[in-house]
């Protein structure tokens, strides 16, 4: 007599975030409206991407920005996907803050192609052309430490961390000072 084999199902990492006004697309949309006007016309849709493990170096992704290719193009409505690491954005310990931040990395990574002009380019249908943006920097902290900035994306993003620590010092100081008299 044979034994009867056990189902075994695939497991799906991600799924669709179908509602529109959840929190993740209302985050979408305020960092969008903020720091985002060149991306008014993009097309994003939010998925959860379930089961991120950290990597060997211990590196957790919280999220990545997917452009959709043109083969996708023929079949969804959107230019992008965000994926979302559920089991972080879920988690009550992870403020709005960070989610806020989260959101804005990854729309920062949602360029638009354009021409000589700067206009955008479009495809031969007719829609919007976007590519995905790399980061500023790449670079390890150990060779910072040994060397400095020694280039110039290195002194640019020095630069801007000073600006906003600066900033962030100042706003604290106000309200420190507010709460004085």
């Amino acid at each position: 007599m044979k034994k009867a084999k056990k189902i075994t199902r695939k497991k799906i990492n991600f799924e669709l975030i179908t509602d529109q006004k959840s929190e993740p697309y209302q985050v979408l949309a305020a960092v969008r409206r903020e720091f985002h006007a060149e991306l008014h016309k993009g097309r994003i849709a939010l998925a959860w991407r379930k089961g991120f493990k950290p990597d060997r170096d211990g590196h957790l992704v919280l999220g990545k920005c997917v452009k959709a290719p043109d083969l996708q193009k023929e079949l969804v409505d959107w230019d992008f996907v965000i994926l979302l690491n559920k089991e972080v954005w879920m988690d009550q310990e992870w403020p709005i803050e960070k989610k806020r931040a989260l959101l804005d990395h990854e729309l920062c990574h949602a360029a638009r192609v354009e021409d000589e002009f700067g206009a955008q380019k479009e495809d031969e249908k007719g829609r919007l052309v976007w590519r995905v943006r790399k980061h500023d920097i790449e670079e390890f902290q150990d060779v910072v430490k040994r060397h400095g900035c020694y280039k110039r994306d290195l002194e640019n993003f020095a630069a801007a961390l000073l600006k906003s620590k600066q900033t962030h010092i100042l706003f604290l100081d106000d309200k420190k000072a507010g709460a004085a008299s």
